[in-house]
């Protein structure tokens, strides 16, 4: 008995060792993406790898329209290359490196950016603006606070909860987004959607609304980003009740039941 209940366990420590390749959760060859590393032109690239959240023609897509002047203004190659070749930690924004585990050579990462600053970037569209710096010091709450309210709230609420563009301080948006796609979208609002920029332009347009306002300045940016960030939630979702609060029901009452 005591030779087979050691062979028994033998056997089952053996299996456990064997099965740590394919273990529930770890890639297999099979999953690991496919580098197709030939193809070099940057609308079969984009359309692969970049369309999907970025949208076809670097617009309308859920993540930030990247076929943007200002954007290309404000952001250097070298700062795009990197967020494209590593992602960006906490956010939807993946790696696509090869050597990050993504899909991607390195010289395909190179074409991506630079075939955005050659179709997208126009610098005569923001020429003699003086553009805010795409990251910043931190800021302070209590102002970002009455910033935000004269400069955005006409769109969302004064307290980031509604109004006709909708809540940007809902717990489950703010997880989706870095302090920096906030400091973003702040500088250069939303071409595609209409949202106006740090100097109150949508499309070539002053906003009715930005009219009598000047531009905000680095702080300001910062200080709206400081205000919305203090919205975010340790862990976002669903609001479960606190189990050491609630009063026992009549069915857990040992009182009420027969011997």
């Amino acid at each position: 008995m005591r030779t087979r209940f050691t062979i028994s366990i033998a056997m089952i420590t053996a299996v456990f060792i064997g099965a740590c390749d394919w273990m529930p959760g770890k890639p297999t060859e099979a999953d690991k993406p496919v580098i197709q590393s030939t193809i070099s032109n940057f609308h079969t690239l984009w359309t692969t790898h970049c369309s999907g959240c970025h949208g076809a023609d670097g617009r309308w897509g859920p993540a930030r329209p990247m076929n943007d002047p200002l954007y290309l203004a404000i952001a250097n190659k070298q700062y795009v290359t990197d967020v494209i070749a590593k992602g960006v930690n906490h956010t939807l924004m993946p790696a696509f490196a090869a050597d990050q585990g993504g899909p991607m050579t390195s010289q395909q990462v190179k074409d991506v950016v630079d075939g955005m600053w050659e179709h997208w970037s126009n610098p005569a569209a923001v020429k003699g603006m003086s553009l805010p710096k795409l990251s910043a010091k931190p800021g302070a709450v209590a102002p970002g606070q009455k910033t935000f309210a004269t400069y955005c709230g006409h769109c969302h609420g004064a307290d980031g909860n509604g109004g006709k563009a909708g809540s940007v301080v809902n717990p489950t948006f703010l997880a989706l987004s870095s302090d920096q796609a906030l400091r973003s979208a702040i500088i250069c609002g939303r071409i595609d959607l209409g949202m106006p920029n740090y100097a109150g332009y949508s499309g070539g347009h002053m906003n009715s609304k930005r009219e009598t306002l000047p531009a905000l300045n680095d702080k300001q940016i910062s200080d709206i980003v400081a205000w919305l960030a203090s919205h975010r939630m340790a862990y976002p979702g669903q609001p479960y009740p606190d189990t050491n609060t609630l009063e026992p029901s009549s069915s857990d009452d040992s009182s009420n039941m027969t011997p």
